[in-house]
C-alpha cells in the first residue's frame, strides 16, 4: 500500500513538474503569450507627428473615438510635432511593443524623410509594422488670385515668359510639395523659385497672403480658401478629379502624367507588437475607417479612405519608397 501511495505521489509530482515546465516553455517561446487575452487593459495613445488641426490630426481623432468605444478603453491622441514629422515618428519607434502606442503617419515620415533628412535615426522596415491604410489625398495646386492665372496652362505660359517670376511654396526641403513643384518645373520646362517653409500651415497662409504665388497643398487646408475665392485651384496631382472639388482638373490627365502624387496616411505600431494584437488593431481601425460617418467626414476634406489588408499596405509602402527614391534622385533633391 505504501509503495502504491509512493508511486502515485511520484507520478503526481512528475505531472505537476511537467505542467510547470510546459508553461515556462510557452512563456519563453512567446513573452507576450498572455497579452492578447487581456489586451487592452489600459488606455492607448495615437501619436500624430504634427500639431493639432491638420489632416492627420482629424483622421486620428475620428478613429480614436470609434476605436475607444469598440475596445472599451480611452484612446488619447498625442500631437508631437517637429522635424517635418520625424520627432513624433522616432518617439513611436522607441515605444514599448505592447500595442498601446500607435503612430498615424504621412507619406513624409514613412517614405521621404529617411531619404532627404540628415539624422533620421529610425528605419521604417526595422522599427515599424503596418497596421492599416487610413486614406489618401491628392496634392492641390493653388495660386494667389493676384497672379492672374486660372489654369495650369496659364501658369506654364507665365513661367515660360518670365523665368523665376513665379515662386512656389513648400512645407520644407524634400516635402511632397517641394517634390511636386520641382517635378512640374521639369515636366513643363519652366523655372520657378522654391520658397521652403517649416510647415504646411504657414505655406498656405503665405500663398493666401500673396507672399508666394503657388503651392501644392494638402486638400483639407486649402479647400476653404478655394471656396471663398482667396485661392485659385489650378489642378489636383492625380489621375482623376477629387470628389471634394470635382470641377478642378486632374493634372495627370492634363498633359502632366507624372503628377500623380497623392499623399497618404496610415496607422503603424512598433515592429515587435504581437501579431494577434496587430490583427486586432487592423480589424478595429479598418472597420472605423469604413464606417459611413467617418468616410463622409473625410471625403468632405478630400480624403479618400482605402481598404487594404496589412500585407497589401506593406507592399504599398514599399512601392511608394521606391517611387519617391527614384524621383528625389532624378530631381536632385539632396538631404537637409
Amino acid at each position: 500500500m505504501k509503495d502504491h501511495q509512493s508511486h502515485s505521489t511520484c507520478w503526481s509530482l512528475a505531472a505537476r513538474l511537467f505542467a510547470a515546465a510546459a508553461v515556462s516553455a510557452a512563456a519563453l517561446a512567446s513573452p507576450f503569450a498572455g497579452a492578447a487575452t487581456s489586451y487592452p487593459d489600459q488606455p492607448l495613445r495615437i501619436i500624430v507627428p504634427y500639431g493639432p488641426g491638420g489632416t492627420g490630426d482629424v483622421i486620428a481623432r475620428l478613429v480614436a473615438k470609434k476605436l475607444g468605444d469598440d475596445l472599451g478603453q480611452s484612446v488619447i491622441v498625442e500631437n508631437k510635432g517637429g522635424a517635418a514629422g520625424s520627432i513624433g515618428t522616432m518617439t513611436a519607434a522607441r515605444a514599448a511593443p505592447d500595442g498601446y502606442t500607435i503612430l498615424l503617419a504621412y507619406t513624409s515620415e514613412m517614405v521621404i524623410n529617411p531619404i532627404v533628412q540628415k539624422g533620421v535615426n529610425y528605419d521604417v522596415a526595422r522599427d515599424f509594422a503596418p497596421v492599416a491604410m487610413a486614406g489618401s489625398t491628392p496634392l492641390l495646386l493653388v495660386a494667389n488670385p493676384s497672379l492672374g492665372v486660372e489654369s495650369i496652362q496659364d501658369l506654364v505660359r507665365l513661367a515660360k515668359a518670365s523665368p523665376d517670376r513665379v515662386s512656389y511654396a513648400s512645407a520644407g526641403p524634400g516635402s511632397p510639395a517641394h517634390i511636386a513643384g520641382a517635378l512640374l518645373a521639369k515636366e513643363a520646362g519652366i523655372q520657378m523659385a522654391h520658397i521652403p517653409y517649416k510647415g504646411g500651415s504657414q505655406a498656405v497662409a503665405d500663398t493666401v497672403g500673396g507672399v508666394v504665388d503657388v503651392y501644392f497643398s494638402g486638400m483639407p487646408p486649402a479647400i476653404p480658401f478655394v471656396k471663398s475665392g482667396k485661392l485659385v485651384a489650378l489642378g489636383v496631382a492625380s489621375k482623376q478629379p477629387s470628389p471634394a472639388l470635382p470641377e478642378v482638373p486632374a493634372l495627370a490627365a492634363s498633359g502632366y502624367a507624372r503628377l500623380d502624387l497623392s499623399g497618404w496616411f496610415g496607422f503603424f505600431v512598433p515592429k515587435n507588437v504581437p501579431l494577434e494584437i496587430q490583427a486586432l488593431l487592423h480589424g478595429k481601425i479598418a472597420a472605423a475607417l469604413q464606417s459611413e460617418d467617418i468616410k463622409t467626414k473625410l471625403a468632405m476634406q478630400g480624403v479618400e479612405t482605402n481598404a487594404m489588408s496589412s500585407a497589401q499596405f506593406q507592399s504599398f509602402v514599399e512601392a511608394e519608397q521606391a517611387k519617391y527614391k527614384q524621383l528625389i534622385q532624378e530631381l536632385g533633391i539632396g538631404a537637409e
